[in-house]
């Protein structure tokens, strides 16, 4: 996350910079690049998903700008999500093995916007009550 670090710490906590909500949730997606839709990269994990994009294990570092295309799979929605977008940046984790890979929704469709909005709300609404 990114958060503001305040002047003080005394000042209280830390404030999210980001502009959509996010959650951790470790969801199955595949992937492909989109100029080579043949190649398909089966089964990985997802990290966090937000309205923006998402964070996703690779095994491989992309490009920034590789334009991609996703089919994410939860057990909260029957059919799966197609999602279209482009790689923000890869972060080594392992090298020559995991990578952290950053991707930017791009013509998100409204389907997929409102269903991605509704896990998110879940999830968000499941956390308060459980700390409630």
């Amino acid at each position: 996350m990114v958060y503001n670090q305040p002047n003080n710490p005394s000042e209280g906590s830390f404030e999210e910079r980001r502009r959509y909500k996010r959650i951790n949730k470790n969801f199955i997606l595949s992937y492909f690049i989109k100029n080579l839709p043949e190649k398909r990269f089966e089964i990985t994990q997802l990290k966090n998903i937000s309205l923006g994009g998402m964070c996703f294990i690779t095994s491989q570092a992309f490009e920034p700008g590789t334009e991609m295309g996703i089919e994410l799979k939860t057990p909260y929605m029957s059919d799966v999500t197609y999602l279209e977008g482009k790689i923000l940046q890869s972060h080594v984790k392992v090298k020559n093995m995991i990578y952290e890979t950053r991707f930017e929704f791009e013509h998100i469709q409204p389907q997929a916007e409102f269903l991605i909005s509704k896990l998110i709300e879940f999830f968000i609404k499941e956390e308060k009550n459980r700390n409630a």
